[in-house]
């Protein structure tokens, strides 16, 4: 990919300051099976340690999360669909993955900065590219400098929308599941640079996966919710264990 400037952020810097520290074992079958289905519990784990006392609150990070894979009236639908994205759907996926995740609100506001035009160009581009790509990461890699373009976006936001478009092929780069892959690829950084290494190795991952359950059931979108759901029910279980 073309070298692109580093994302300025709210703090300045592009190193990962969260509260999921490394993850030293990687997940068995069963254990990413059972997280999975505990995905909604990790949620709402997740917005009560997250959202106290902050503007979005743990009800409206699940209405956010339900409108992200809605197939009818969300986001994945539009997408599916090849429906134009506006400002409004770009700014609401911020939200998700600002309450979901690390609070940054000053990306909120370069977000809504974007122009309609802007917005839909850019997200058709780069969505049309993340579904061509099929099975091929390193041309599913291409689709992140083209949703980049968009002010307040970078890898991490372009993944959050690409991961919908179906195969599903590219990872939400969150800081749970990077977490799982820090013994290798070093700390998280959000950049194109990184983001290509980690998105290289979830696609390995998937396709171990897929090769031990015999059938192509794993892909980096399923994989990532797993991932999410372990580390936080793992954060949760060592805080019981301390008191």
């Amino acid at each position: 990919m073309p070298p692109r400037k580093k994302q300025k952020t709210a703090t300045g810097s592009t190193s990962s300051t969260s509260e999921s520290k490394p993850q030293t074992a990687f997940p068995t079958v069963d254990e990413l099976e059972r997280a999975e289905t505990q995905y909604k519990r990790a949620l709402e784990l997740r917005a009560a340690e997250h959202t106290r006392g902050k503007s979005t609150t743990a009800a409206e990070l699940r209405e956010l999360d339900a409108w992200l894979v809605d197939t009818e009236k969300g986001l994945l639908g539009k997408i599916v669909s090849g429906e134009e994205l506006t400002k409004a759907d770009l700014a609401s996926l911020m939200k998700w993955k600002l309450s979901r995740g690390k609070s940054r609100p000053t990306l909120l506001a370069m977000v809504q900065s974007n122009s309609e035009a802007l917005v839909a160009s850019s997200t058709k581009k780069s969505l049309q590219t993340a579904s061509d790509a099929k099975d091929d990461i390193n041309k599913g890699l291409l689709a992140i400098p083209q949703a980049c373009a968009l002010k307040g976006v970078g890898a991490a936001t372009a993944s959050a929308l690409l991961t919908l478009q179906p195969p599903h092929l590219l990872p939400f780069m969150s800081d749970e599941a990077a977490s799982f892959f820090e013994s290798t690829l070093g700390p998280v950084k959000y950049t194109d640079a990184f983001y290509a290494k980690f998105a290289r190795a979830v696609d390995g991952e998937v396709r171990k996966l897929n090769e031990e359950m015999g059938k192509d059931s794993w892909t980096a979108f399923r994989l990532e919710r797993a991932l999410f759901s372990v580390c936080v029910l793992r954060r949760v279980d060592e805080r019981d264990e301390a008191v």
